[in-house]
């Protein structure tokens, strides 16, 4: 829950201060043999202040064919379990045409810093398009960099339900961890898709075939933005 005041920058972007209070429950459901007795539900809450800044320019939200998007949120409060917080989200999206292919780009990152360790990782990874092949939140952490390139074409049909029908690819790598110290260049995990897609009144609908390496492959149906 939270109570933001914005400030529109025309039609360049917004800027927005708020409150933001969260509580998320969690019950484990695979632990190792000697911790099997122990299933008792994590419950966590925390109260922070947020400031965010988006720059948006892309012609439109879904399937866009020119122009980038910038968002970016600082946050920082108090967390029950794991004391002070501070978190930075930074995302960018570009994309340009050619002809009627479209090639975009998209990078992530993302950092929360605790005084100490959180007991369950702050982000997330997996799912169509955010590391294709891997469930949808498969992989958590504290720290998260992901990066993305899709190309896309827009078929030459007229349909009535749809702006537009498009075929495409995307190709991604990135990974979470729980501390810094984490990182290595070899954790990186990649992940693939191709998809038919159609730009609908409901929003971006996709039918799509993932694969990573390290994880599995799988045909999803995905409505929304990834």
């Amino acid at each position: 829950a939270g109570i933001d005041l914005g400030q529109p920058w025309g039609r360049f972007g917004e800027l927005r201060f708020g409150l933001a209070a969260l509580r998320v429950r969690a019950r484990p459901t695979l632990v190792a043999a000697s911790l099997a007795s122990d299933l008792t539900p994590i419950v966590d809450t925390e109260v922070g202040l947020r400031l965010a800044a988006v720059i948006d320019q892309l012609n439109f939200a879904s399937f866009p064919t020119r122009g980038y998007r910038v968002v970016s949120e600082l946050a920082f409060g108090e967390n029950r379990s794991a004391g002070r917080f501070q978190r930075l989200e930074a995302s960018v999206l570009g994309a340009k045409s050619f002809g009627a292919h479209t090639v975009s780009l998209y990078g992530l990152v993302q950092g929360a810093s605790t005084r100490e360790a959180s007991r369950f990782g702050r982000f997330d990874l997996g799912g169509f398009q955010q590391l294709s092949g891997y469930r949808d939140g498969e992989l958590t952490g504290n720290y998260v960099l992901f990066g993305r390139v899709a190309w896309y074409l827009k078929l030459p049909y007229a349909p009535t339900i749809a702006r537009a029908f498009f075929v495409g690819a995307s190709a991604e790598i990135g990974n979470a961890w729980a501390t810094r110290e984490d990182f290595r260049e070899g954790s990186l995990r990649t992940g693939m898709s191709v998809f038919f897609g159609a730009d609908s009144g409901l929003g971006p609908l996709y039918l799509a075939l993932t694969h990573a390496p390290r994880g599995r492959s799988r045909v999803v149906l995905f409505l929304g933005r990834p």
